[in-house]
């Protein structure tokens, strides 16, 4: 070994006289005692000098992570113990400094984005662009929709049933009604988006930061045309539902009702699939894809939380309200008409045509004149009655009792009796025959 040691001090020796050809050569003892220090400098453990790892030419060594890179200065001693406290130290404190920002962010900002339909396109597009005029468009056509409907409903020359509701209608359907109602006030998107986006507040920070062109006028415009079709779509949904005489009825009005209602959800989802061209599909897309970051401090949280409570107690109170008030007159049968003619044929049964005439609603306070939960009529002068038989389901003209009859109309579970005068009456003849009038 020393032999080896002392053949690269000779190379070593004679690079340096090549080098510095003016200095003298080494003499052997210089040369021994490079040797010795040479060797006491190695370590003494020359197996695992000859188990460690040759790197090859060009070859770097194994990469190590942060940890092990602190370890290793410190295991070859180029570190004090007071070297390697600060640094512990100082990566605390940057680990601490780290999750105080997280923190901070966390309860300074919440992360919202914009609803995915075309009221959304209002509040940061151009007003001539082709998204602006798409949101438009769709408001526009929904409050078409609702016009025209509530041109149909309403009938001002009927005062005293302006909107046309029915006489009266079966517990099944009352009990739909109230499902329904309960349904389209909790399931309106329209008007909770708007209270949602107003809760937030307008950052001009976040919001406009994210999209580009939105401004505190647009965004006030897209939660009054949201909230306003949201509001009226109610009322409408709540019109369609009262008119409503079977359960079949009532689920194909509201159905279509709440189709018109998201409307503008649809037609953001027909643009994202490129149905409305590739402006509209870009920025579509592109929203869907966006979030924005929401100041609590600037946000309406306080207005937001009693707008957000109002709203359902308003919506709650007025809606059943007028619900009850509606029960309340049918059950008295104040859309009944107060008097009808009756004109009945006296071809078979000769006395039907001494009860022809007017026929007179019984009073509301005399239940007696309730049959099958349907008030009845009499003359004025009385000796008959015209009223429901509820073991037969049909309305009948007798004397006393309506399941005794005289004349009878076709099966009906209508609680009006004008509407039976379109289909066929029989008559019982004295020996029990029944016959057409």
């Amino acid at each position: 070994m020393q032999e080896r040691n002392i053949l690269n001090m000779n190379i070593d020796t004679e690079n340096q006289r090549q080098l510095l050809p003016d200095d003298p050569p080494p003499t052997a003892t210089a040369a021994e005692d490079f040797t010795r220090n040479f060797a006491l400098s190695t370590p003494q453990d020359r197996a695992a000098e000859d188990d460690a790892p040759v790197l090859e030419e060009g070859s770097l060594p194994a990469s190590i992570g942060d940890d092990d890179y602190y370890d290793e200065k410190i295991s070859i001693g180029d570190e004090d113990e007071d070297d390697i406290d600060i640094r512990n130290e100082i990566k605390r404190l940057h680990s601490d400094d780290t999750t105080m920002k997280q923190s901070t962010s966390d309860r300074e900002f919440t992360e919202r984005d914009l609803a995915e339909d075309t009221f959304s396109f209002l509040i940061y597009a151009n007003v001539c662009s082709p998204c602006f005029s798409c949101g438009i468009m769709v408001f526009l056509f929904q409050m078409a929709i609702y016009v025209v409907l509530a041109n149909d409903i309403i009938n001002v020359d009927n005062k005293k049933n302006p909107f046309g509701f029915p006489i009266n209608v079966s517990i099944p359907v009352r009990i739909s009604e109230v499902l329904a109602i309960l349904i389209s006030i909790i399931a309106q998107e329209d008007v909770r988006k708007a209270i949602c986006l107003y809760r937030d507040g307008f950052d001009k920070g976040g919001l406009s930061t994210v999209f580009k062109g939105a401004t505190l006028w647009k965004w006030t415009l897209s939660i009054v045309l949201r909230a306003s079709q949201g509001f009226l779509g109610l009322v409408i949904t709540f019109l369609l539902i009262m008119r409503s005489k079977s359960v079949l009825d009532l689920l194909l009005n509201f159905s279509a009702i709440e189709f018109v209602s998201m409307l503008d959800d649809v037609v953001f989802a027909l643009a994202s699939e490129g149905f409305l061209g590739r402006v509209v599909r870009k920025r579509s897309k592109a929203q869907s894809k966006q979030c924005y970051n929401t100041i609590h401090s600037s946000a309406n949280l306080k207005a937001a939380s009693v707008v957000t409570i109002a709203y359902f107690v308003i919506l709650f109170t007025v809606f059943f309200a007028g619900w009850t008030y509606i029960f309340w007159k049918q059950e008295k049968g104040k859309y009944l008409c107060d008097e009808i003619f009756g004109q009945f044929g006296d071809d078979v049964l000769r006395m039907l045509g001494t009860i022809s005439g007017l026929l007179y609603r019984q009073d509301l306070s005399f239940e007696k004149g309730i049959f099958g939960k349907r008030l009845s009529y009499t003359p004025k002068g009385g000796g008959a009655l015209l009223a429901y038989c509820e073991g037969e389901k049909r309305w009948t003209l007798s004397q006393t009792d309506p399941c005794n009859w005289l004349a009878a109309s076709s099966e009906s579970v209508d609680f009006n009796v004008l509407k039976t005068a379109s289909s066929p009456w029989v008559v019982r003849t004295p020996s029990q025959r029944v016959l057409p009038s």
